[in-house]
C-alpha cells in the first residue's frame, strides 16, 4: 500500500478532508496513493508530514523507521565514534547550519540543544518533538 494512503487510513482521514487539506484535488490526491505520480511541491510533503506527524522522508516511503516511534520505545543507534556520521544537506542553509554546529565546542552545545528544544516546543512540530532515538557509542 502507498504511504499516503496507508498513513491516511491510519488517521481515519478521508481523502475528501486531506486533499482539502492539501489544496488539491481529490483525483490527484487519489493519483499519488496509487502510484500514479508523487507531489513535485515540496509544500504539499511539509504538509503531509505535519498532518501525520511524521518525517517527509517517511511520507515518500524512504524510512521504515516509524513503527518504532509509534511504539514509544527507543530506537537504539549504535554510532562509531572513530568514523565521521554522514548527514546529507538539502540546501545551503542546511550545509551552514551544520557547518556553524561543527565549530561549537562541547561546552556551549548543551546551550544549542536547549534553543533547539524551545524552537521544536512550537506548536507546528506537535508530533515531531519527542527523541525517540537514544545514541550509543558502541
Amino acid at each position: 500500500m502507498n504511504k499516503i494512503k496507508e498513513l491516511r487510513k491510519e488517521k481515519n482521514i478521508t481523502v475528501a478532508e486531506l486533499a482539502k487539506e492539501l489544496g488539491i484535488s481529490q483525483s490527484m490526491l487519489t493519483n499519488y496513493e496509487n502510484g500514479n505520480g508523487t507531489p513535485r511541491d515540496e509544500s504539499i510533503w511539509e504538509k503531509l508530514s505535519q498532518i501525520f506527524g511524521v518525517s517527509k522522508s517517511h511520507v515518500m516511503g524512504l524510512t521504515t523507521d516509524i513503527e518504532m516511534a509509534n511504539k514509544k520505545k527507543p530506537l537504539k543507534v549504535v554510532v562509531d565514534m572513530s568514523q565521521p556520521v554522514s548527514i546529507q544537506p538539502k540546501n545551503q542553509t542546511d550545509l551552514d547550519v551544520l557547518m556553524k554546529l561543527d565549530l561549537i565546542d562541547s561546552d556551549d552545545m548543551e546551550e544549542v540543544s536547549e534553543f533547539l528544544d524551545k524552537l521544536l516546543s512550537k506548536d507546528k512540530y506537535e508530533g515531531r518533538r519527542e527523541a525517540t532515538m537514544k545514541y550509543v557509542v558502541g
